[in-house]
């Protein structure tokens, strides 16, 4: 399913952080449902540079402040929308927000209110968490859980991590050497590859890859964010999977949870004897 990116701006009224501006939709299957105003993102642009000028474009403004807190993730029957959205101020020198021809109306309203108007069906967990917050504390408070679950999720992006060197410092200690790391000529871009014996190794984080065996949790707050991202994890990693197993290489997968000091023998045992298995 087509990915769509896009960036959407909350606009707060004047410094009133219970006020945002909300539109209404004007053309489409889903005219006169609301919205909050923004659009694609452009190659090679940042959400925070699209936010900006599809505000400008569509509401003759410019913004200041913008402060990251929030990613819809949702399935629409032709696409998957993923959309980055911020909390943004007018600027000083902007004037009041401008309808454009592709909206029915624009709308001050309170975050208290906001449930009280029909929005598109991605929204609902968006108006959610917006109708939790009324004041500057509250709002912090979301911005900086948005903040650092993304310094978490980055945290978790690394090369070699702990479990990897685990990995490798038993292959090294089977003789098997001459490996490529992070191997980018081949679908996964696998951790581990041994081009000769088309052999490749991915060592997966048990919570990010949804392992089978422990069986992560899924975090309770913005569940519908994790369980698309998680989702879409898993169709990468079985794609590549199935991309690597046609063109004639032998994928192996190994869950951080097999690396425990209770396992890691077991699970090394079956990783060495697959690459020494396998025809140079």
């Amino acid at each position: 399913m087509k990915t769509v990116r896009v960036s959407a701006g909350i606009i707060c009224r004047d410094g009133n952080h219970d006020e945002v501006l909300a539109v209404q939709r004007g053309y489409g299957d889903m005219a006169g449902l609301w919205e909050f105003p923004g659009g694609k993102i452009e190659r090679d642009e940042t959400p925070e540079d699209a936010c900006r000028r599809e505000l400008a474009e569509e509401l003759q403004v410019r913004v200041t402040n913008l402060r990251d807190f929030y990613t819809v993730e949702y399935d629409y029957p032709d696409f998957h929308l993923s959309m980055e959205c911020f909390f943004c101020e007018l600027d000083d020198a902007s004037k009041e927000p401008q309808r454009s021809d592709r909206q029915l109306d624009i709308r001050w309203v309170s975050r208290r209110s906001l449930a009280t108007l029909e929005w598109m069906p991605a929204d609902q967990g968006l108006i959610d968490a917006l109708s939790e917050t009324h004041d500057a504390a509250s709002e912090q408070a979301l911005v900086k859980r948005r903040h650092d679950s993304r310094h978490s999720m980055q945290g978790n992006r690394g090369k070699n991590t702990k479990p990897e060197l685990l990995v490798r410092q038993r292959l090294r200690a089977a003789g098997l050497t001459g490996y490529r790391l992070q191997w980018k000529k081949v679908p996964g871009r696998p951790d581990i590859a041994f081009p000769g014996r088309k052999v490749a190794i991915f060592v997966n984080g048990c919570f990010w890859h949804r392992c089978p065996h422990c069986h992560p949790s899924t975090p309770k707050r913005n569940t519908e964010f994790w369980e698309a991202k998680f989702r879409r994890n898993v169709e990468r990693d079985a794609k590549a999977i199935s991309e690597l197993t046609e063109m004639g290489w032998t994928p192996i997968t190994i869950w951080e949870c097999q690396l425990k000091r209770d396992c890691i023998d077991e699970t090394m045992d079956k990783v060495i004897a697959t690459v020494r298995a396998a025809k140079r």
